[in-house]
C-alpha cells in the first residue's frame, strides 16, 4: 500500500502505468551486494534495531572523552543504518510519537549492541564504536550532535573528507535513493548531504550504559558471527 500511494503521488498515473515496486527491490538488491562487498552484517534478530555493523580499521589516532583511545591501524567497528527499520514517518510528517519510537529504536539498538560485544570474543580488541552521517552543514551537525550525546556518543565535523566530489555526490545520491525506497516520507529531510560528521562512542562508555548484566537469550544474536 506504502509503494503504491508513492507511486500515484510521484507520477500522477495509474497503478499500472506507473508502479515504483521494482526501483525498491532493486535499489535494495544493491544496497545487499554492496554490504557484502564490504563486510556490513546485522548483529542481531531484533526488529526494532536501528544499525548493522562492519569491523574496519582506523587510519588515525582516536582519543575519546572518557580516555579511551586507537591507534592507526586499529580495528573499530563502524554503525551503518538499516533503513529499512527505521520507524515510518507518517503523512503529517516526524511527530512526537515517531520521535518515542525512534528513541526506543536507538535504546534497543545499543542494547543489542553491548550484549552482542559480550558475547564475541573475536571483538575483544574493539574499543571504539564509530560511525559517519551525512549532514547539510555545521548548524545541522551541531544539532545532531546534541541528540547523540543523550546515548554517549561523541562528534565531530569531519574536514578531512578524502572523497573526490563525484565520489560524495554518488554517496549522496544513493543513500536518497535507500531513504525513499524505505521511507518516502523522509525524503525531504535528507535532501543532499555533502558534508560528513563522525561519530564514537567508548566501548567503555558502551558498557556502562547498555550492557546487561549476564549474556542471555534476550540478545537476539545472529549465529553467523563475523570476523
Amino acid at each position: 500500500m506504502m509503494k503504491e500511494t508513492v507511486a500515484r503521488r510521484l507520477c500522477g498515473t495509474s497503478k499500472k502505468a506507473c508502479d515504483w515496486g521494482w526501483l525498491q527491490s532493486t535499489i535494495f538488491a544493491l544496497d545487499r551486494r554492496i554490504r557484502r562487498r564490504i563486510g556490513v552484517y546485522e548483529y542481531t534478530l531484533h526488529p526494532k534495531c536501528l544499525f548493522r555493523l562492519q569491523v574496519v580499521r582506523t587510519d588515525v589516532r582516536l582519543l575519546l572523552a572518557d580516555g579511551s583511545s586507537v591507534q592507526p591501524g586499529s580495528r573499530v567497528l563502524g554503525l551503518h543504518l538499516w533503513n529499512e527499520q527505521i520507524p515510518l514517518i507518517g503523512p503529517t510528517g516526524p511527530t512526537l510519537a515517531w520521535a518515542r519510537k525512534a528513541h526506543r529504536a536507538v535504546d534497543i539498538s545499543l542494547r543489542e549492541l553491548a550484549c552482542y560485544l559480550a558475547s564475541q570474543p573475536h571483538l575483544r580488541d574493539i574499543a571504539v564504536i564509530s560511525g559517519n552521517m551525512p549532514v547539510t552543514g555545521r548548524w545541522q551537525a551541531e544539532q545532531l550532535a546534541r541528540i547523540l550525546a543523550r546515548y554517549g556518543f561523541e562528534a565531530a565535523l569531519d574536514d578531512t573528507d578524502r572523497r573526490g566530489l563525484l565520489h560524495r555526490l554518488g554517496d549522496a545520491l544513493f543513500v536518497l535513493m535507500l531513504v525513499w525506497a524505505a521511507n518516502p516520507r523522509a525524503v525531504r529531510g535528507a535532501m543532499l548531504r555533502f558534508c560528513n560528521m563522525r561519530i564514537f562512542v567508548s566501548r567503555t562508555a558502551l558498557e556502562q550504559r547498555y550492557r546487561p548484566r549476564t549474556v542471555s537469550r534476550a540478545c537476539r544474536i545472529r549465529s553467523r558471527a563475523q570476523t
